[in-house]
């Protein structure tokens, strides 16, 4: 089964769910935590169409790429920001890295495919001489990035791998992206971070019969 005939089936299945949570009882209001800033829909300048679409294309994929090969479908972090699709993973196989580009390319709708590959690399060493594990990279980029009021980040996914950080998703300007590139390059034990953040208002449709000539390629911001 290819993903565009999957698409259709997650969409109707995200709709059944939300229909499903408006029609549960009013609940009290949860306290409220900074992270849904940056992280929740209400900050996600996507409209609620885009957001199930991008949903749809990337569950489709993923479920393409599990069945293909559980192991290495596990491995591959899929994305989709107005359909455009970003792959990430810590893979060797070439046979699954053209598999996994392959299929993020017959995703219907599909606008871009960018695909990142990244080789082990043990966790570096912060300045202290202290070892400075991805976790904790993680953490403290999700602190710096919530507790600047500078970013309208809508749509900030980030994925640590021995030190290197890769930055995906949406905001609203390239001062955004300058702003959260900086942020991430300030932090202790980090060697280099990538960015594929799309800026919304740079955001233009692009020819859909031109066809894949290949991926995006990703910003490389060594420190």
């Amino acid at each position: 089964m290819r993903p565009k005939r999957l698409i259709p089936q997650c969409l109707t299945l995200l709709c059944l769910v939300l229909l499903a949570a408006c029609a549960l009882p009013e609940m009290p209001t949860p306290p409220f935590t900074p992270w849904s800033t940056i992280y929740g829909a209400a900050r996600d300048e996507r409209s609620m169409a885009d957001m199930l679409f991008d949903k749809a294309v990337s569950s489709a994929i993923k479920a393409e790429l599990m069945n293909k090969n559980g192991a290495l479908g596990l491995r591959v972090k899929v994305y989709c920001f107005l359909r455009r699709v970003t792959l990430l993973g810590q893979i060797a196989d070439d046979d699954f890295k053209a598999f996994a580009l392959a299929t993020a390319w017959e995703a219907e709708g599909v606008r871009s495919v960018a695909a990142v590959w990244v080789e082990p690399n043990p966790a570096r060493t912060s300045a202290a001489g202290g070892a400075v594990s991805d976790l904790e990279i993680a953490a403290k980029l999700r602190a710096a990035l919530v507790g600047d009021e500078n970013i309208s980040a809508t749509q900030i996914e980030a994925e640590v791998y021995g030190g290197r950080i890769y930055l995906m998703g949406m905001v609203r300007s390239q001062q955004d992206v300058d702003r959260a590139v900086a942020l991430a390059r300030a932090l202790p034990g980090v060697s280099v971070v990538t960015s594929l953040l799309i800026p919304t208002e740079q955001d233009r449709p692009e020819n859909p019969g031109a066809g894949p000539p290949g991926t995006e390629p990703p910003r490389v911001h060594p420190p």
